[in-house]
């Protein structure tokens, strides 16, 4: 298990009993391990493929639970009753999203709540490379492939107009954005957890009244 899966498993915390969605599940990296002790995990992918490897991961793993439900479908177009889930995850999954996108999802998830409600966004969380963070890691990445010779310097060449323009199927925005994000929200108790380079987890809680 990747250190980016063990982090956002210890910030979901003890799930016994609960109702949890995970968006963008993929082949159940998260969900499996939470399927073990929640009451339910809703697991959302777009890739049918993906879902397919989580079921069987389900079935090889824990003895074909029968407490996990897949949707293969958008997570930016996903939608469950208000108040229905006490635990909303993603992993690696929203940078995927435009910003409206995130910004929908992020409405979404705070009515999806009970509350007191969590929700726990690991992701890829880089800015356009202002502050000092983005800049330590984008000179470490330029590094890495600078040593792959011509090759490196025309990934460098993409990566640099992708991120300027916020173009291509990765658009990361920074932990700064999605603590601002969860905040205007509604969830209280925002916090960021720096994992590895630009990795990063973001937490927040749906107020109990």
């Amino acid at each position: 298990m990747s250190r980016v899966h063990r982090e956002t498993l210890a910030a979901c915390g003890d799930v016994s009993g609960l109702d949890v969605v995970d968006l963008g599940a993929g082949s159940g990296a998260i969900t499996v391990p939470l399927a073990m002790t929640a009451r339910q995990v809703i697991a959302v992918d777009l890739s049918s493929r993906m879902l397919a490897d989580l079921q069987q991961g389900l079935e090889t793993g824990l003895g074909n639970v029968q407490n996990v439900t897949t949707h293969c479908m958008d997570i930016a177009t996903f939608d469950l009753p208000p108040r229905s889930v006490d635990l909303v995850v993603s992993c690696y999954a929203m940078h995927h999203l435009n910003d409206a996108e995130k910004a929908a999802a992020i409405r979404h998830a705070a009515a999806w709540l009970r509350p007191g409600g969590r929700i726990v966004l690991a992701d890829m969380m880089l800015g356009r490379g202002l502050g000092a963070r983005d800049r330590k890691i984008i000179a470490s990445k330029v590094r890495l492939l600078a040593r792959k010779g011509v090759g490196g310097w025309w990934r460098i060449a993409k990566n640099a107009v992708r991120l300027s323009l916020r173009t291509g199927t990765e658009k990361p925005c920074s932990p700064g954005y999605w603590s601002h994000l969860l905040a205007s929200s509604g969830f209280t108790d925002v916090a960021v957890s720096e994992v590895v380079a630009e990795a990063a987890v973001v937490t927040g809680r749906r107020p109990p009244t």
